[in-house]
This record gives structure tokens, sequence and C-alpha cells, in this order.
């Protein structure tokens, strides 16, 4: 956000506009950050990304299509994978800048990685966290958490957070914790923005597919983190 309030937002050729903040010097190093399903950018905490423009990087995150401020697309409406990954090319396009650090968590990751096995002259290196490659005998989620992640959210924003820390104590761990901080960040999530049922399903169908063939062309340095919940 802007000093006088107004978000930033990339308008991409493709028509798609991606809302997006930074943080530290734009002339130090870029790391794009890139959210999960059903998230928004405030996924990527200001402190967090705080701490890491401390560390010396220009921090990019953003709302990919479909979620918080960016654009939503109408009923019938399908993309890829690679779509999203040329939507992060036109934002660093926007900002000026040649190459970045590739970090996503969860579909973000299959974005990341994406990006880095398409566009690998843009990517300094890439993060993949808490992912998957697609492969079949990866493990897909279990009926239980797929009607859960499917089934209509609330409107009011204590009782979408209330949901919020459910489903991720169903598809992330049952430890997942639920101390007032956390409860607050899902409260905002819903207060800056409500994304569809229709716009969860369309991100859910792009993250679907068997990346290995792709992900062995990666030549960027990557890191895999991965958690055993």
């Amino acid at each position: 956000m802007s000093d006088d309030g107004v978000v930033p937002v990339a308008s991409l050729s493709s028509g798609i506009d991606l809302c997006y903040e930074t943080f530290g010097e734009p002339d130090h190093p870029t790391l794009l950050l890139m959210h999960g399903l059903g998230s928004q950018l405030l996924l990527w905490e200001e402190g967090f990304c705080e701490g890491l423009a401390a560390a010396g990087f220009r921090v990019v995150r953003y709302d990919h299509r479909d979620s918080g401020l960016s654009t939503m697309l109408p009923e019938g409406a399908t993309y890829t994978l690679s779509d999203m990954a040329a939507d992060a090319v036109g934002l660093l396009d926007h900002l000026g800048v040649d190459d970045a650090h590739i970090v996503g968590f969860s579909l973000g990751g299959m974005v990341a990685q994406t990006f880095a096995a398409e566009h690998p002259t843009r990517t300094r290196s890439l993060v993949s966290m808490g992912s998957n490659t697609g492969h079949p005998d990866f493990g897909r989620p279990s009926a239980e958490v797929m009607v859960a992640l499917v089934a209509p959210a609330p409107d009011d924003p204590a009782e979408r957070a209330a949901k919020d820390l459910a489903d991720r104590r169903l598809w992330a761990s049952p430890e997942w914790h639920d101390d007032d901080h956390v409860l607050m960040t899902f409260v905002g999530y819903a207060a800056r923005s409500v994304q569809s049922a229709d716009a969860f399903r369309r991100q859910l169908a792009a993250g679907a597919g068997d990346r290995e063939a792709a992900l062995q062309t990666i030549v960027a340095p990557t890191r895999v983190v991965h958690g055993t919940a």
C-alpha cells in the first residue's frame, strides 16, 4: 500500500488486474511471494515481509487472479498454472524487474514451480513450500477435506474466520494454532475480500495435473520446504 493509502494495481495486457504491495528498496533483489489456494496476499504478513526487506530484498506480495482484490473472472472462465505464472511475469514487467527470487506456498508453490520451469531467465531461485508435483501417487485430499473446502463460507467475517480455522485443521494439521492473532488474521481476510465458490474451484482446477516432467527442466537453485503433518 502506498503512503496515501492507495493499493497499487498492475494492469496486464491479458486484461487481468493484479493487486500488489512492495516492501524494501526498489534497487534491491526482488523476492516475489505467491500465496495459496483460497488465500490472498495477506498470507504473507507485514512483519514477515518487513523482515525480508530488512535483510536486503525488495519484497513483492500480490493477489492471484480470482483472489483478494485482483480480477475476479466471470462464471465459466478457465485458466491454467501457466496463465497464473504469466500473470507473475506481467507483474515483474510492470515493476521493471528482470528476474526475481520466486517463493510460493501450496497453490502458490505450484505457480512458482511453473514460473521457474517456463520462465527460467526470470527466475533467480525457487522456493516451493507445502506444495506438490501433481504426481498421482503423491496423494490427494480426502473426500472429507474436499467437501469442507468447497462448502459455502458464511458471510459474517467472524463465522468465516472460524470456518477458515476449521478447514486448516483438516487439510494442514489438527494442531493448527488458534490464538487471537490467527483468528484476527482470518477476520481480516474476510473483511478485505471474499472469494466466490466458483473462483475457488477455478483455482483448484488450475492446480490439477502432473508437473513432474516440467519440474525436471528447472535450472534455478531450488529449495523445497514441506512438513509432516
